[in-house]
This record gives structure tokens, sequence and C-alpha cells, in this order.
């Protein structure tokens, strides 16, 4: 296994000291030997730096600590975890997130299999973190699956950043892009899958903690810039014009995907979400179903009640 590419684990925190441990003992129970640790800590301020000290004193040489002097957010907070990188292969891991065994090895062999390979991902657990019951597995269906371009953009991206690896020659000038603080992920993606081939590696090799704190909650609050990774994405390919329309499919569905989690209690900005689908992807009726729905009360208070059984899977 020495003989296998470097990897380096990038793991971004910010005051999770309550939760660290879990995340880097995860990683250090892998079965892969040729690995680093690089953790980037965001001006935590309680205790979590300690704690990430005491595994710098105990791991010389393959823990890499990152400590900003000043909070930088998340992008800014990636960025500097994958500046310090030094392996082949990158693989992501949220600092309240945990690896499960055989991640690293067995996502390695795709890469050694293919060169042509710069981007896989699996399956995650999702798990609330009060009860660590299992919420759902994402990409179970191979409907989901993304394996193109397209698929990146249409099916909004990869859910579960703990699940990805890539190479480190496939990162794009800049890394995670700054004009995007709290949401940068999807546009880093969508620039990989630019570089080479998607590979999805069957199994289930990390688990998700939802505890209503992360972006993943503040859908709408950063919904604008959400919808602004794909305004980058055209802006930095021009000349593939070909995928204009799955960028405007793409903002279509994540719209409308706001719309449904806002159709119970703002049943007036759902349905205003809906038009702006409606608009930007004309061939899908179902926009203008929704539309028409939520301007029933009695309808769009049956269907709230409907989601409340399938949040976790909205993006």
């Amino acid at each position: 296994m020495n003989n296998f590419p470097k990897v380096s684990v990038m793991i971004v925190t910010f005051n999770q000291k309550h939760l660290i441990n879990e995340t880097i003992d995860s990683v250090l129970a892998q079965d892969y030997e040729n690995l680093e640790i690089v953790v980037a800590d965001d001006a935590s301020t309680d205790g979590t730096q300690e704690v990430l000290k005491a595994y710098e004193r105990e791991y010389p040489g393959k823990f890499v600590l990152v400590l900003n002097e000043k909070n930088l957010g998340i992008t800014g907070n990636c960025n500097a975890a994958l500046k310090a990188c030094s392996g082949e292969l990158i693989a992501a891991l949220g600092g309240d997130d945990v690896f499960l065994p055989g991640k690293i090895s067995q996502q390695v062999r795709l890469f050694v299999a293919d060169p042509e390979v710069c981007l896989s991902y699996h399956s995650v657990d999702v798990f609330q973190h009060q009860t660590g019951k299992t919420l759902f597995v994402t990409n179970q269906d191979p409907a989901n699956d993304i394996l193109t371009i397209e698929d990146m953009l249409v099916k909004l991206g990869i859910p579960g950043g703990s699940s990805l690896m890539h190479r480190a020659s496939a990162i794009p000038d800049g890394g995670y892009d700054a004009r995007l603080p709290m949401v940068s992920d999807w546009l880093f993606m969508l620039e990989l899958a630019m570089k080479g081939k998607i590979k999805k590696l069957e199994g289930t090799y990390a688990r998700y903690r939802k505890h209503g704190y992360g972006a993943s909650d503040r859908t709408l609050e950063l919904l604008n810039q959400s919808l602004s990774n794909v305004d980058f994405f055209i802006e930095k390919f021009p000349l593939r014009t070909d995928l204009i329309p799955f960028c405007n499919q793409a903002k279509a569905r994540y719209i409308a995907g706001e719309g449904f989690r806002q159709l119970k209690a703002k049943r007036k900005l759902a349905q205003s979400l809906f038009k702006q689908s409606m608009d930007l992807d004309k061939a899908q009726y179902k926009y203008k179903m929704l539309y028409a729905l939520a301007s029933i009360p009695l309808v769009s208070a049956v269907t709230g009640k409907l989601l409340d059984v399938y949040k976790y899977h909205l993006k």
C-alpha cells in the first residue's frame, strides 16, 4: 500500500471541540498508510485548537495543522486547507463528519485503475446528531448517479462533501471561488468535473452529521449565493455554450426545491419560486403544475405536510 499515491485528508473546522476527535480518529483508523491529515481551524474559541495541537504533537509529519489568525469563513478556510495539502489525491472531510472503514483504500483504487478519473464519490450515511439515527443514505438510486458534467449540473452536485476525493492536478486556479463565501462546493465540483472522468465508488464510506447549524439548513438565506455557482461556471467556461440549457435546468430545479421547502409556511414565496423555475425551464410542465398547486391554500397545506416526511431528501 505504501507504493500507492499519497492522500491528503483535508479537514476544515470551527468551534467543534466536542466532535473533532471522532472525525480525526476515523481517519487514523483507515487501512491506508500513505496519507497526511491536514486540518485548518478557522480561529476557534472553544478549545478546538488545543485538541488539534495535541494531535500535531502525537503524529509529527503526518498531521499538518493550519491555524487561521482570524476567521476566514467556510470558503476561505477550505482554501487554507487546500493550500497545505501535499498529496496527489485529496479527500474532503467536514470537522463534524466521519469516514467509515476502507474509505480511502477503496477510493484510491479507482484513481490507480484509471488515470483519467479526476473526481470520485460514494454514498454517505446522513444521520441526526442528537440521536445518531440514520435519516437517509445518499445515491441509492442509479438514476441519481453523477457521471458527467451535465449530471453535475442538473442533479445539483454531489451530496455529502465527505464522499469526495479528487486529483490535486485537477484543482481549479484559485481553488474554491472566494466570491462564494459560504457555498462554493458546487462550483468547485463542476470545475473538477471539467478536467476528466467522474467515478462512483459503490458502497457507503462516510457519515454526514445533520445538527441544524450548517449551510444545508440555511438554504433560503443562501439561495442567491447557491445559484451564483452556476452563473460563475458559465462565466469561467464561455465557450461551452452547449451547457447553457443544462445550467438553466440546474437553476430551475434548485429554485423549485427551495419552493418545496417553503410551501408549508410561506405559500406565496413558494409560488414565486415555482414561477422562476417555470421561466428558466419552460419544457418542464411539473413547474407549471407546482405553481398552480401553490395557489390553492388547502392543497399547499396538504403538500406541505407530506413534505415533512421527505424534507431530508431535498437538497
